[in-house]
């Protein structure tokens, strides 16, 4: 083959491999193109949407140091207790988003905590919200299931749970009937309680001609005077009365959180009568009174010694009511009001008629500013006794009355008792359990009392 016949040849191999090359080019980018219109659009970020981490963990508030900017939290759900730092740059926020500062943070609060990287540095705190919060006076504590009734609702506590009255954390069976508490938990399990108004003692002094009588304690309790004394009772301005025969005596006095205050009964000690002129309100007209078994004229007032007395009121086609009485006022004066036998249904109700929880099928005495001697929720189990084991050489009381020295022993007595320990030089402290009737000996056993200056 000559020279310029193989040049043709491959002058025409050159263009074909080129017309191939450019088929294959079209033909990708026609893939190519297919793919783009089927491939969907990458979603892109949505610029006008926030997106924020949630907290790192709900706690209660147990401690606040300022100086250190340290703060110490009750984990519930850990039951352990963490520490945290703040500073300046921390947000403190109430459950409506408003700023707020360190010292707003009170003891017992519940807060959702925010930690700034892998540190304990808090960004941000924030109040919890949907806990349950209660004002309550209405408080037990059964200390062997670890559970604590609040307004008639049982939740779950832990050993480490805050529980605080004043500066300093307490055991829950600290906490008295008398003493109002603020509650915060969630269904179920309790985080916190603080004792918002606490209790006291009053010791009375110089009343050795008043035991025997009776001692009342304004709106709170009556109380038997015994030897050696030490009442339990709520913090505050407190009015002390005691009456024996035709002695009389009333003081105040100030009782601060956990102190004892001393009454001196004889300074304001005073003779009243022997006996007293007390009115009688009977409902319906027409009923007989008897008073210690002897029917009186009850249209003008009856003339009673001071103390207790047996009453009866009947009258035909009526329930007859049988109760006793407490004199202990000069002019007492008591309402009686008696139910039909047979209850009926009137939905009028005038000056004279009595009150709604009267009418029923019970007979019914109302005290205007008399007492009403009322069974005690408190009885004896005179075959067995409780033992008070420890703190060694306290003095025991029980509602107030003393039973004796660590270790001691006493009949057992059967209810919802308060139980107050006190010794010379040692913070007095008071224990509310409920005695139940098993027909055991009953052995108690109390932390050591600290010394006034810890």
């Amino acid at each position: 083959m000559s020279r310029a016949g193989v040049g043709r040849k491959d002058a025409s191999f050159g263009r074909a491999r080129c017309m191939r090359a450019v088929f294959f080019m079209l033909c990708a980018y026609a893939l190519c193109a297919c793919g783009k219109v089927d491939k969907k659009p990458a979603a892109s970020p949505n610029s006008e949407v926030t997106y924020e981490k949630g907290s790192d963990l709900t706690g209660v508030v147990r401690e606040v140091d300022n100086e250190a900017q340290a703060i110490s939290i009750y984990n519930p759900v850990t039951e352990t207790e963490e520490t945290f730092t703040y500073d300046s740059a921390t947000s403190i926020l109430s459950k409506n988003d408003l700023e707020m500062s360190i010292s707003e943070v009170g003891i017992g609060e519940v807060y959702d905590l925010y930690v700034e990287g892998v540190g304990s540095k808090l960004s941000k705190m924030k109040a919890t919200e949907n806990i349950i919060e209660e004002e309550s006076r209405e408080i037990s504590i059964d200390a062997d299931s670890h559970i604590m009734t609040v307004d008639g609702v049982n939740y779950e506590y832990s050993d480490n749970m805050v529980v605080r009255s004043g500066e300093e954390d307490i055991n829950p069976m600290e906490i008295t009937d008398m003493d109002r508490v603020t509650f915060r938990g969630i269904e179920g399990k309790a985080y916190s309680v603080v004792v918002t108004r606490g209790h006291g003692y009053i010791e009375p002094v110089n009343y050795e001609d008043f035991v025997g009588g009776t001692l009342v304690i304004e709106g709170e309790s009556i109380l038997p005077v015994t030897e050696g004394m030490l009442i339990t009772v709520p913090e505050g301005r407190q009015t002390l009365s005691m009456k024996n025969g035709d002695l009389a005596s009333k003081a105040e006095t100030t009782v601060e959180r956990n102190k004892v205050a001393q009454l001196n009964i004889k300074e304001s000690m005073t003779q009243v009568p022997e006996t007293a002129r007390v009115t009688f309100h009977v409902h319906p007209e027409g009923a007989e009174l008897y008073i210690n078994g002897t029917m009186v004229d009850y249209s003008k007032p009856v003339a009673l010694y001071y103390g207790i007395h047996t009453i009866k009121v009947v009258l035909e086609g009526y329930n007859p009511y049988i109760g006793r009485i407490r004199v202990q006022d000069p002019e007492p004066s008591f309402r009686i009001d008696l139910a039909e036998e047979i209850a009926t249904v009137d939905d009028k109700n005038d000056d004279d008629s009595p009150p709604d929880d009267n009418q029923s099928s019970q007979s019914s005495v109302t005290d205007d500013d008399g007492s009403i001697e009322n069974p005690s929720s408190v009885d004896y189990d005179v075959d067995h006794k409780i033992t008070v084991t420890a703190p060694d050489g306290a003095s025991v009381y029980i509602n107030g009355t003393y039973k004796g020295v660590a270790p001691c022993s006493f009949t057992k007595c059967v209810g919802k008792i308060t139980l107050t320990l006190q010794k010379d030089g040692y913070e007095t402290k008071s224990y509310s359990m409920e005695i139940i009737d098993d027909s055991q000996d009953t052995s108690l056993s109390f932390p050591e009392l600290k010394t006034q200056n810890q």
